[in-house]
């Protein structure tokens, strides 16, 4: 892949260096889930595992959705700045949703419906899960995903995504303000949850 650098529409004030063009597969490794198992296997254990859905509906994996299981020191175990991918739907829209991991506890494994991918150069972790959550990346992934009644997407052909890497201090520039916007976005949300608590009750209380 020729080494074509590009600049988006949008930037920080200071920053004027292109952005490095490479493939997912030249910067990071992928890694399986969880394998071996059987249903016995879940629920109980000091272990744990990161779950379909957390992936799914979570740019930045929610450390607390995670489920116990026994330890198995034959699995691989995710670490901090990995990335999560899903790997089958029932839309292409909804195939290789990615998530990243921000934790750093042992004995925490990937669920077996996800693959792991580790970053082999150093990535700002948030900068990788908003790039890998935007639209533009997840335009690419959708054209990926085979199938007809359910869609899958395989670790190799995600590897062959482009992706673009701007300098270590853009990225942690990106990644803060993206993460900054979702910790005021879940801070809105839950101030609205109360608001609509308080109305329900005093729609029930305040009149006869």
């Amino acid at each position: 892949m020729k080494d074509e650098k590009k600049a988006p529409k949008l930037r920080f004030k200071g920053f004027t260096d292109d952005w490095k063009q490479c493939k997912l597969g030249d910067v990071g490794q992928t890694y399986t889930g969880l394998s071996g198992k059987s249903k016995e296997d879940f629920g109980h254990g000091k272990a744990r595992f990161v779950t379909y859905m957390n992936i799914y509906s979570n740019p930045v994996s929610d450390l607390n959705m995670v489920e116990p299981i026994e330890i198995d020191e034959r699995q691989n175990e995710v670490q901090y700045g990995d990335a999560f991918f899903t790997t089958s739907s029932e839309t292409p829209e909804e195939v290789g949703m990615a998530s990243v991991w921000t934790g750093d506890e042992k004995h925490t494994y990937l669920n077996s419906f996800c693959f792991g991918y580790r970053p082999i150069s150093k990535i700002n972790p948030y900068y990788l899960a908003y790039m890998l959550n935007s639209q533009s990346l997840r335009r690419k992934i959708v054209i990926l995903a085979q199938g007809i009644s359910r869609y899958n997407i395989s670790k190799k052909s995600v590897m062959e995504i482009p992706a673009s890497l701007p300098s270590a201090e853009e990225q942690n520039r990106i990644g803060l303000i993206f993460k900054d916007l979702d910790q005021s976005i879940t801070l809105y949300e839950h101030k609205l949850e109360l608001l609509k608590r308080l109305k329900s009750s005093l729609l029930q209380n305040m009149f006869i």
